[in-house]
């Protein structure tokens, strides 16, 4: 049983068959699904990136957008023309270590180049999505359940509740139905991101089953770099809100990142990224939600006691 066929019947998900390959991109949005009158396949797409570590930042993200398969490929077009086809990566920009030279930039210039990348993804058509959590919280109610071997870490946690919150949208939107390709970063975190999906159980009433599927791509991924900006001026963000507040839960089990306006950057490129997206698909995730999280989890395990153990 595995963390993610708690969470998304807490926020009212069917459950999903995940088809879990190493297939690239373009072959997961090439599965029939149907094309337009352009001969441009519609399967969706939701890139995922996180920003902050768990073992050092009070507060970490994992954020991206939703979009159908033209719209990525604009986003594409539009993002190499602006970076010439060099990888950007928020956390290198302004340093040496940036391949598009920004360290030799002024703060001017730098604000405006970001400005224009938060365009290409703001776009008609797209829609952002985020999911932030307090690590502190997080680990106390993972130390004092019973079933944290089914929660996991801070970041398992933080990726299922932003694939969560994308389902919502799906569903809300009515393209539940459609297929979708989910794709995060390669790296150090695959391993639990792709345990975490695997573990997911199908459902033969599931009205997704068969219809999503999973890959990890590398860094330099054009279209993984605008859900790195995104993850990335958000976790900041908050950072800033988490450094003048004393948490930041508001009694609620999740807060609109909205509410944590004022500690947007100055320079607007906060405002750029998410305007538009950050009342109702930006989210910080609170304690309340990892209570509600366990009943449901418990109450689970009562009535299948065999997959307590995974059986």
């Amino acid at each position: 049983m595995g963390v993610s066929s708690i969470f998304l019947p807490l926020l009212g998900i069917n459950l999903l068959r995940w088809k879990v390959a190493g297939s690239s991109v373009r072959e997961l949005a090439s599965i029939s699904f149907g094309r337009n009158h352009r001969g441009v396949f519609l399967a969706l797409r939701v890139y995922l990136d996180g920003s902050g570590k768990e073992n050092d930042n009070p507060v970490i993200t994992v954020g991206g957008y939703v979009a159908d398969s033209e719209v990525c490929d604009s986003i594409e077009d539009d993002w190499l023309k602006a970076t010439d086809g060099r990888t950007f990566h928020l956390t290198d920009f302004g340093t040496k270590e940036c391949k598009l030279g920004s360290a030799d930039w002024d703060i001017e210039k730098r604000c405006s180049f970001l400005k224009q990348l938060a365009a290409i993804v703001n776009r008609d058509g797209c829609k952002l999505v985020s999911a932030s959590l307090e690590v502190a919280p997080y680990n106390s109610f993972v130390l004092q359940t019973a079933n944290a071997h089914v929660h996991g870490p801070a970041f398992s946690g933080c990726a299922q509740a932003c694939v969560a919150l994308a389902e919502f949208i799906l569903e809300k939107e009515d393209i539940h139905r459609q297929q979708v390709a989910y794709v995060f970063e390669l790296g150090d975190r695959q391993h639990e991101v792709a345990k975490m999906i695997g573990e997911w159980k199908e459902l033969k009433q599931s009205d997704r089953a068969g219809l999503r599927g999973l890959s990890f791509q590398p860094k330099a991924t054009t279209l993984l770099q605008p859900a790195d900006l995104i993850a990335g001026v958000i976790h900041k963000s908050l950072l800033n809100a988490y450094g003048a507040l004393p948490c930041l839960e508001n009694g609620f089990s999740r807060t609109p990142l909205h509410n944590y306006e004022r500690y947007y950057s100055s320079d607007g490129v906060t405002a750029a990224a998410v305007s538009g997206h950050d009342r109702e698909r930006c989210w910080v995730v609170n304690p309340k939600t990892f209570a509600v999280l366990d009943q449901v989890t418990t109450a689970f395990f009562e009535r299948n006691p065999r997959s307590w153990k995974g059986d």
